[in-house]
């Protein structure tokens, strides 16, 4: 009886590994001051308040990638101010700004998928983005009941986080952005970000399209890595717990029996 209870309390703790301390965390939070190292980047306004951008086609922007780091993107996302569930489906993609060519792509779910810091992501294969390169990334919008808000910039000088954006940081003033590297954020290169945008139909080629203003960006698509999900080990030790309490429910059924 003892071996039992044993048994069944180890399975119980072991099914618990999925609770919230399982899961692989990243220190992204939203404000004007949020180290947004596992993304490209942070809106620093509430996008479910602006003003609503009617635009049917492609949104997104244009980035150049950091100096020394070669960038692994494994998830894609699309705009969820709200946190409710998404009403279509929304094709992200990243370009190779230099010929065009589709580097990653994948489809948001309508539904509830993964929704972090203001996004709803879905997890793609690793992809590695070139340092001092040129990419595109944009997102497919219908003017439809998704919220993602309109044109977002910051107006002046700044590391990469003074005004509506807070890009993730390489050269940036906060400690340990270096090791999560997504753009060239620091101070002169402003000029490297921009929106971009293209009708419907020219999907799924790069949108042509480039808006005049620099550090700037539609903000329905995102891109990140290492979000909050189960690690491989937890997920182990969950497995092994719920084997032993189904183990044990099969025991006593058979001597029911």
């Amino acid at each position: 009886m003892k071996m039992k209870c044993y048994l069944i309390a180890c399975g119980a703790v072991a099914c618990l590994a999925l609770g919230p301390t399982a899961f692989a965390q990243n220190p992204g939070q939203t404000g004007a001051n949020a180290n947004s190292s596992s993304m490209l980047y942070v809106p620093n306004v509430n996008l479910a308040t602006m003003t609503q951008s009617t635009f049917v086609g492609t949104v997104g922007g244009i980035f150049y990638t950091p100096y020394y780091y070669n960038v692994n993107v494994n998830w894609l996302g699309f705009a969820d101010p709200t946190g409710a569930p998404l009403v279509d489906n929304h094709q992200v993609t990243i370009w190779n700004h230099s010929n065009g060519s589709i580097v990653a792509s994948a489809v948001v779910p309508a539904g509830d998928p993964l929704i972090y810091n203001g996004y709803a992501w879905v997890q793609i294969p690793t992809v590695t983005l070139t340092y001092q390169h040129y990419y595109d990334i944009g997102a497919q919008v219908f003017n439809d009941a998704d919220i993602w808000g309109n044109f977002i910039n910051n107006t002046a000088a700044d590391p990469g986080n003074h005004g509506q954006i807070t890009w993730n940081l390489v050269n940036g003033s906060w400690s340990g952005s270096a090791n999560y590297p997504f753009v060239q954020a620091g101070s002169g290169y402003e000029f490297s970000r921009a929106g971009v945008y293209d009708s419907a139909g020219n999907y799924p080629n790069m949108p042509p399209n480039q808006s005049s203003t620099t550090d700037s960006i539609y903000p329905a698509p995102n891109m990140a890595f290492n979000l909050p999900i189960p690690e491989p080990a937890s997920l182990s030790i969950a497995g092994i717990g719920a084997a032993l309490l189904f183990g044990l429910g099969l025991k006593r059924k058979a001597k029911a029996h």
